[in-house]
């Protein structure tokens, strides 16, 4: 289900992506990315790790109603006020710091994602694994949003009105959440609550929760206030095709938290070790496939999602695409601390982290612009990378000596060589022949490699394929 998810965060793009940044061009894409990027700041403050801290939480108890009920009833107060809060200083800030007050209209209706946000419980879905629910009601969201986006944005002049319905299409759908959060849970204003219990355990997951959020948007937000809208707008195409590759690489990824979590507390350590093993071998070679294909078919993806006004971005996606594997990396190696209670260890990585990223952008975006904050994206996630190795060098051992990279690294080389091969033959065609040929070139051929060097996870799905095929035959 997750996949299926991931799969409509690819697809719907790939229509949106387009005709918006033709109607809005650089200018309207970049004042709605740089306001979705303020705003997400503010959310993360509101949340309080909460987004992270309630999957586990919950997961846990999720067997047992009352307590499940207590639990979630707790953390709702909690981020009731602390979204109150946070919305009164949002408020301050539009209208006290120029670069959003010279537009309050976008920054006020970009503001509604703080109460979507923080009031949607979406955490409480996962942590109960609701992917099928989750799944059906995203995609039933972004296509009255697609709708919607076709019908009003007709100019340059319509930017506000994309944000608005880009606010509906992301945070819209978690109003049905509370609605439906009665069939799971019990409210009650009898029952004894216990709201300090979370203070102490939640600390570390707001810490890491907002340093990590803020450090995946530092690139965005500095570059709106070092450079100009148009130059954002430049940025935000080369950060949407690398999260939506990223959203690809990590649909198994991101539904391993709840499950992880459960397998920690099972005597059974060989399940946890399993799942953890899989789950490293899939995003190995899934993200070589994604950075194969971005630096490839560079050209061809920045002529499909925003045009000839957009060339300004192929050379900062090459770059920004090679952070794919270390992102992978990251999240993994941050699952596994947080399922196993060692959060604090990943929350001062994140601080760490967050004030390397500034660093890093502060001064290479005033030398390269776009291509600097492309460059920090980078190397941002390789320094948190090596961070992390250190600090959980034995679970990596015990996965590096499991692996098989060498079958993975293999097959991706000479899979990139006939994808740059192909490339060479469809120099001049459409932006779409240019894509699509190197790209299934790419996949085709990594995908047999995989298939003949016997790695672990392509045989193995093709494997069980041909049994079901065989079985219903038989």
């Amino acid at each position: 289900m997750n996949m299926l998810l991931t799969s409509s965060q690819f697809v719907f793009p790939l229509i949106t992506v387009p005709y918006v940044s033709r109607i809005l061009s650089t200018y309207g894409t970049g004042a709605v990315a740089f306001a979705q990027s303020v705003v997400s700041y503010f959310s993360l403050l509101a949340l309080l790790g909460i987004s992270t801290y309630g999957v586990r939480v919950c997961a846990v108890v999720r067997d047992n109603r009352e307590k499940l009920s207590c639990t979630v009833q707790e953390l709702f107060m909690i981020l009731l006020l602390s979204s109150s809060v946070v919305y009164i200083l949002y408020l301050i800030s539009v209208f006290s710091i120029p670069q959003m007050s010279n537009d309050k209209g976008l920054f006020l209706i970009s503001s509604a994602s703080i109460w979507l946000g923080s009031m949607g419980v979406e955490w409480f879905y996962q942590a109960i694994e609701q992917y099928g629910y989750i799944t059906m009601r995203n995609i039933a969201f972004k296509l009255i949003s697609l709708v919607l986006m076709f019908i009003f944005v007709k100019s340059q002049g319509d930017y506000r009105v994309y944000a608005l319905i880009t606010v509906f299409a992301n945070g819209g759908s978690n109003v049905l959440n509370l609605l439906r959060l009665r069939k799971f849970v019990d409210f009650s204003f009898k029952r004894k609550l216990c709201i300090r219990r979370h203070f102490k355990p939640m600390r570390s997951f707001m810490v890491m929760t907002i340093a990590n959020g803020m450090f995946s948007q530092a690139d965005l937000v500095i570059l709106g206030f070092l450079g100009t809208p148009s130059m954002v707008g430049l940025y935000q195409l080369v950060a949407k095709t690398k999260n939506l590759a990223y959203s690809v690489v990590n649909s198994v990824s991101n539904v391993m938290l709840p499950r992880l979590s459960y397998y920690k507390g099972d005597p059974n350590k060989k399940r946890y070790s399993t799942l953890l093993f899989k789950n490293f071998n899939f995003l190995t070679l899934s993200s070589l496939a994604g950075i194969g294909i971005c630096v490839l078919a560079a050209k061809p993806i920045v002529l499909i999602l925003g045009g000839e006004n957009f060339l300004g971005s192929v050379v900062p996606l090459k770059i920004a695409a090679i952070s794919l594997i270390f992102s992978a990396y990251n999240t993994l190696l941050a699952q596994d601390l947080i399922a196993s209670g060692k959060e604090t260890y990943f929350s001062i990585v994140c601080c760490m982290n967050l004030v390397i990223a500034i660093a890093y952008n502060v001064f290479l975006i005033p030398i390269f612009g776009v291509t600097g904050a492309a460059m920090s994206m980078t190397l941002c996630e390789l320094t948190q990378t090596g961070i992390l190795f250190l600090v959980s060098r034995k679970v990596l051992a015990e996965l590096l000596k499991r692996s098989q990279l060498g079958r993975i690294a293999f097959s991706a080389a000479i899979s990139y060589v006939i994808g740059a091969v192909s490339e060479h033959f469809v120099a001049g065609s459409g932006a779409i022949i240019q894509f699509l040929v190197p790209t299934l070139s790419l996949g085709v051929s990594y995908g047999l490699l995989l298939l003949l060097t016997g790695e672990y996870f392509v045989s193995g799905i093709f494997a069980s394929v041909i049994r079901r095929v065989m079985g219903e035959r038989g």
